[in-house]
């Protein structure tokens, strides 16, 4: 059929001509779809509210051949807690982007869609570890995509990692012992406690984990660990990791 319907979380909204905007959206029943709104940024178009970055809404598609077109569109929540603050705001730009880069096109995934509405919520109400919160995002969108780290066994010779001081290399795949820390040139060394962390937000609880006590050297740790790795496999430094950067540096 040429006509379809989604749930679909809008990642990335650009200008395509005057009035139109091309989005990437991440959908409960297609996964990630291209599609362009026509007339979306006339001040009279009802589409225009539904279809802002990281809103969460319900689209009629029409099937084309290089992109899908919205027919109708209607917004099931804007997550409107975020957009009064700088900090959420940009937190929320990164998490939809990453989740833009670390998703296949036309590969139907409802785990990545989900876990990203799950976050979108979660991060827009009052008093949320928004900073865990992205820790956890991250580690969890990875797995899904295949792309975890090794956490738990040195990834050059196998052997549990217990020291007290773990290495870590983003192009070997994750934690190694000191025997083997001279396989590649990027290793970098933590106390054992961040890594334990970061397992930690792979498996507990989302809306719990604002429980958890990290000092700031550690979120620090644990940013610089996710950071490095993400732009490893991904290949790229993402626009909106740059800009939280600048962000933590100011504040």
């Amino acid at each position: 059929m040429k006509l379809y319907k989604v749930d679909a979380i809008v990642l990335r909204s650009r200008e395509m001509r005057d009035a139109d905007r091309i989005l990437t959206l991440l959908s409960r029943q297609q996964g990630k779809i291209r599609a362009v709104a026509h007339g979306v940024n006339k001040p009279s178009s009802r589409k225009r509210g539904a279809v802002q970055p990281f809103c969460y809404s319900s689209f009629l598609l029409y099937r084309g051949r290089e992109l899908d077109s919205v027919n109708q569109c209607e917004g099931i929540e804007a997550f409107s807690g975020l957009r009064a603050d700088l900090d959420r705001i940009s937190y929320a730009s990164y998490l939809a982007e990453l989740t833009d880069y670390a998703s296949m096109e036309d590969q139907i995934d409802g785990e990545a869609f989900f876990l990203l509405l799950t976050i979108l919520h979660l991060i827009s109400r009052d008093g949320a570890d928004v900073e865990l919160l992205t820790r956890s995002f991250e580690i969890r969108l990875l797995d899904i995509a295949g792309l975890r780290p090794h956490l738990d066994n040195c990834v050059g010779c196998g052997v549990p990692v217990e020291s007290e001081t773990v290495g870590f290399s983003s192009s070997t795949g994750g934690v190694v012992c000191g025997r083997c820390s001279g396989i590649a040139g990027d290793v970098k060394f933590f106390p054992r406690g961040t890594v334990e962390i970061l397992k930690l937000l792979l498996k507990w609880d989302l809306k719990k984990t604002k429980r958890i006590k990290v000092s700031p050297r550690v979120r620090q740790q644990l940013r610089q660990i996710m950071q490095n790795y993400i732009s490893y496999h991904l290949e790229k430094k993402l626009e909106t990791a740059r800009f939280l950067e600048k962000l933590h540096q100011h504040y």
